[in-house]
């Protein structure tokens, strides 16, 4: 069955709806109530304001540190390109010396084989 009592709910939106009638009739109806809107439609645009140029200072520094970004990989880009280019230039260098070395290795490989052919005459020479 149905209680016609009222619950807790019912009596706490009562309370909030004639509260918010209330402050309706103040603004609405009354001198102070006028005042108070206009001084707070004035402190909300105040504070619009401040909030916009809150945001442009915001959009400056942004645009500060993305100049300043893009100067520091433009630096570290040429570090790495002349890092590149002296490790490039350095193996260049380490690779001539094991060429020589190398090249040196197969001379003497010739000579080693020349003078052992002279000591074996009945072996074929090589073309």
């Amino acid at each position: 069955m149905n209680d016609e009592r009222p619950d807790g709910k019912f009596m706490l939106g009562f309370f909030i709806g004639g509260l918010i009638g209330a402050v309706i009739i103040f603004f609405l109806g009354t001198r102070e109530g006028k005042k108070a809107e206009k001084v707070i439609a004035k402190k909300g645009k105040e504070m619009l304001d401040d909030l916009e140029e809150k945001v442009g200072e915001l959009e400056e520094k942004s645009k500060e540190l993305l100049e300043q970004g893009e100067v520091i990989k433009d630096q570290v880009i040429e570090q790495i390109q002349d890092t590149t280019s002296d490790v490039s230039q350095d193996a260049t260098r380490r690779l001539d010396k094991v060429l020589d070395k190398l090249e040196e290795v197969q001379r003497g490989g010739l000579d080693t084989t020349a003078k052992i052919r002279k000591h074996f005459v009945n072996l074929p020479k090589k073309k």
